[in-house]
């Protein structure tokens, strides 16, 4: 069983990484949990399921029921965390195919920040994970950019139960995203974050040589190790034009290099 989360830059491939890995895993005949705590919300889309509800949704929903903006329909013998959790596991979590998926989103209205979508988030995922070893074998999660993450403290309702196995930070060939795998590394340890270990993955990157000079200096000017570099590939992209799904896109080059990667270091 494994709890995997993707982390990086903006723009480095963070949400079709993890697409792969849900892929992965749902090959092995296994259930995952997948979190998508991006705010921009790509990961429904590639794993090919209509994300019609958002934590953020949810949040903007009671905040308007609670001023009468919309008809209340919480029972007024049950918790405003009671209520919450049951809007979210009827009307966020989506049953996919050998996954679930929880998508944050983030308030739509008078809300100007993400911050109640994160402590709400917060509460459902810790609540979610008591399913973890039981209804779900696996867990992966697409973070935001950056480390926007670490102070709203989503990945601690995570690690509460179990260690994050792997901490993936996603680079994709410039010292932009090596500077941002840096500051991840050091906010997971500043914060005593529960990790057992951080990778680096390149992605995009086509050239062996390119993916070398990456992990030199990767490893001797950052203190991190990049465990492999995928390729572009056309596959995803055609997949992305089209409307489809990465869980079934037949051969992608992407996928069995993803593949390779997670079946060498979840072991």
């Amino acid at each position: 069983m494994a709890i995997i989360a993707f982390s990086g830059k903006g723009g480095t491939g963070k949400s079709t990484l993890s697409a792969l890995s849900v892929r992965y895993f749902k090959e092995l005949n296994e259930i995952t949990l997948v979190l998508d705590f991006d705010p921009d919300s790509h990961l429904g889309r590639l794993l090919g399921v209509p994300v019609t509800g958002t934590i953020g949704g949810m949040v903007d929903r009671m905040h308007k029921e609670k001023n009468t903006e919309l008809e209340p329909r919480k029972p007024v013998d049950v918790s405003d965390q009671e209520y919450f959790f049951s809007l979210v596991a009827g009307e966020v979590l989506i049953e996919g195919n050998n996954f679930d998926l929880v998508t944050l989103g983030h308030p739509f209205n008078e809300i100007d920040c993400y911050c109640p979508a994160f402590i709400w988030a917060e509460y459902a995922v810790s609540h979610l994970m008591k399913g973890y070893g039981t209804t779900y074998q696996h867990v992966v999660i697409d973070c935001d950019p950056g480390t926007e993450i670490f102070p709203r403290r989503i990945l601690d309702a995570v690690a509460g139960t179990r260690s994050i196995d792997v901490l993936f930070t996603v680079l994709d060939g410039s010292v932009m995203s090596l500077d941002t795998a840096f500051s991840i590394a050091g906010e997971t340890s500043r914060r005593n974050l529960n990790v057992s270990g951080i990778s680096a993955i390149g992605n995009r990157i086509d050239d062996p040589v390119l993916c070398r000079t990456l992990a030199e200096v990767s490893r001797e000017k950052y203190g991190l190790d990049v465990i492999g570099c995928i390729g572009t590939d056309s596959g995803i992209q055609s997949i992305n034009m089209q409307g489809g799904s990465v869980i079934d896109g037949g051969d992608l080059s992407s996928y069995r290099q993803m593949a390779r990667i997670l079946s060498g270091i979840l072991v």
